[in-house]
């Protein structure tokens, strides 16, 4: 069966050079848009070899005969030729006879002999015409039949093509919307502008992202409750509280560090403690004088008391009266002992009677401190719980920015992955829409869309090789001039590479010019994102790098932009979900994938539809 790889075949063995580089697939259409050619083509493909190709010495010397002007067949050359075709001149023998009067029987008879030759040779040629003439009329008829066939499935696909159309129109359409409601959350600031210039227009719709709220009013109240919380601060706490809690350790828990705590007149006691100090020192002077003057006392009592007891022991135990001898004798003995118990007295009242009444007197001293220690663990607690409220208060407010912050950093990155998401969309269309329009310019090309007479009767007036038929001119130009460098656009197939250069330089200017466009409004949005989370970061930290107080409204806001943002993705997802669906469904079935190539091929121009299948319905006949 004749094919592209046979016209491929017959090239490289005809020695046409770059022969190896061609693909047969290329030349498939030369054996299907023109089938009078078949008979050339034949001949070319299976009688053809390198023998019949002229040298390139030879096309040398015919140019150079050609343009020198001179007869190319000489006249030696013609007479040959003419005596060739005497036997078989059937005119001329005629008029040979007339002339001539004396011809022998001979002659006669050889010429009759040639003549019956000659209708013999032509009845059997009427014969073959005969045989051929209804076997074309039998394909003819069945071509016919065919052809009703493929009209009948033809009018069938194209129904079916006509539903598919509107179910894709009707996915393109929701596609559309769904796209527009995207592209609604994404306002701009001249549509925002805009829409505040229109004074008939309605209210500009709800901001979805947080990029496009107004921080104005959040950092005012920012404002306002820092104002609120540094008055509160004053209020609440007086200058020397760290002096007050730097006296709270327990080095410094003594009666001359002890302070009244006044709120008032905190700076100016020391006068008071002082007159504290004093009083207290009096208090322990009297104590201890007090405490002296009771111990001498009770000395003195007890004295007494046992002196009594002795004396009435010593008047009991004895019965009788105690000489003079016997009295002189003990009353040394006693004077000494009475002296030895006053030594002994005299040194117990100036150590161990000092230092206990010392301790006594320093005892004083602890209800004081304790109660001095009370008044600042009192005090201790209430600051303590105050700045627990203002660090509450910091914290609430911190936690606020900081929650603010992390979701514009998170809209920013999802910003750029759908970005990047489109651009690659975009890309792979541009590629498949430049695809399509090669293709759609191959199949566009009148040699490829004329339609075959499929009747004998219809062919008679057609010749060979017309002036229509520019494969076949050029394919003679190519095998008279040898080479392909000598040939101008030698294969149709590559005709028009430079038109589509151009127009795919042209393309890529644009998209370039278009992703220039697009970065640089990346760089402002991210910009503006950089500028207001720099103006967040001003007023969510002062100089003592101390977050503020937020506000409560932000809590819903926030809450209602992650729902939002929330359907968004979720639109996001079903739209990445219906184009993976379609595309699994295009890579699996190879009828889908023609489908959708004729309707992209064709969908604006019918009548070239139902061309191009009426010729692959012949085709398919003609195998």
């Amino acid at each position: 069966m004749l094919d592209g790889e046979r016209f491929v075949e017959a090239l490289s063995r005809l020695g046409y050079p770059s022969a190896s580089a061609l693909k047969g697939s290329e030349f498939d259409w030369l054996f299907d848009a023109a089938p009078d050619n078949l008979h050339l083509l034949r001949v070319f493909c299976h009688r053809l070899n390198h023998n019949n190709a002229l040298t390139p010495e030879e096309v040398q010397a015919f140019r150079v005969l050609r343009e020198s002007g001179k007869p190319i067949m000489d006249n030696a050359t013609l007479g040959d030729l003419l005596k060739m075709c005497g036997p078989i001149d059937v005119c001329g023998s005629l008029s040979s006879l007339c002339g001539e009067e004396d011809v022998s029987v001979e002659e006669l008879e050889a010429e009759l002999q040639a003549l019956r030759k000659e209708k013999q040779l032509k009845l059997r040629r009427l014969k073959k015409l005969q045989v051929l003439a209804a076997s074309r009329g039998a394909d003819s008829s069945a071509a016919l039949g065919l052809l009703q066939e493929g009209s009948g499935a033809m009018k069938e696909a194209s129904s079916a093509l006509a539903v598919e159309n509107a179910a894709t129109n009707a996915a393109l359409e929701g596609l559309v919307k769904e796209t527009q409601k995207l592209a609604g959350f994404f306002h701009t600031e001249d549509l925002s502008v805009g829409q505040n210039n229109e004074t008939t227009a309605p209210s500009a719709s709800q901001s979805v992202l947080l990029s496009q709220l107004p921080l104005d009013a959040f950092l005012h109240q920012e404002e306002q409750n820092t104002k609120a919380l540094a008055t509160y601060t004053q209020c609440q706490f007086f200058q020397g509280i760290s002096d007050m809690v730097e006296t709270s350790t327990s080095k410094r828990f003594q009666l001359t560090e002890l302070s009244c705590c006044s709120e008032s007149e905190e700076e100016e006691d020391e006068k008071l403690v002082e007159s504290r100090r004093k009083e207290m020192a009096q208090l322990q002077w009297a104590h201890i004088v007090a405490q002296h003057q009771l111990l001498k006392e009770q000395a003195e009592e007890h004295g007494d008391q046992a002196l009594k007891n002795w004396l009435t022991e010593q008047l009991g135990s004895q019965t009788q009266p105690m000489g003079s001898l016997q009295a002189s004798w003990r009353e040394p003995a006693l004077r000494s002992e009475l002296l030895s118990v006053e030594s002994d007295l005299e040194a117990l009242m100036r150590e161990p009677v000092r230092s206990a009444l010392r301790d006594s007197a320093r005892l004083l001293n602890v209800p004081v401190v304790r109660g001095d220690l009370a008044l600042q663990i009192a005090r201790q607690n209430y600051y303590t719980a105050r700045q627990t409220e203002v660090r509450d208060q910091l914290l609430r407010q911190k936690a606020s920015f900081e929650v603010l912050r992390l979701a514009q950093d998170t809209e920013l990155r999802t910003g750029r992955r759908m970005a990047t998401q489109l651009d690659e969309v975009i890309s792979r269309l541009e590629g498949a829409s430049q695809s399509a329009a090669q293709r759609g310019n191959i199949l566009t090309q009148p040699e490829l869309t004329q339609r075959p007479c499929l009747t004998p009767w219809r062919n008679t007036k057609l010749q060979v090789i017309n002036s229509k038929d520019v494969a076949f001119s050029r394919l003679l130009q190519m095998l008279e001039l040898g080479k392909l460098s000598e040939c101008k656009d030698p294969i149709l197939t590559y005709g028009r590479l430079e038109a589509e250069a151009s127009s795919l330089q042209k393309e890529l200017v644009s998209v370039q010019d278009s992703l220039e466009r697009a970065a640089q409004e990346q760089g402002y949005s991210g910009a503006r994102l950089e500028h207001d989370r720099d103006a967040l970061e001003r007023s969510a930290y002062s100089d003592i790098v101390q977050p503020l107080l937020r506000p409560q409204e932000v809590s819903v806001v926030l809450s209602e932009l992650e729902v939002k943002q929330k359907n968004m993705y979720k639109l996001l997802q079903d739209i990445v979900g219906d184009l993976r669906t379609k595309r699994a469904r295009l890579e699996q079935s190879a009828t889908l994938r023609r489908e959708r190539e004729l309707y992209v091929y064709f969908h604006l121009d019918p009548t070239l539809l139902s061309k191009v299948v009426c010729e692959m319905e012949a085709r398919a006949g003609v195998k």
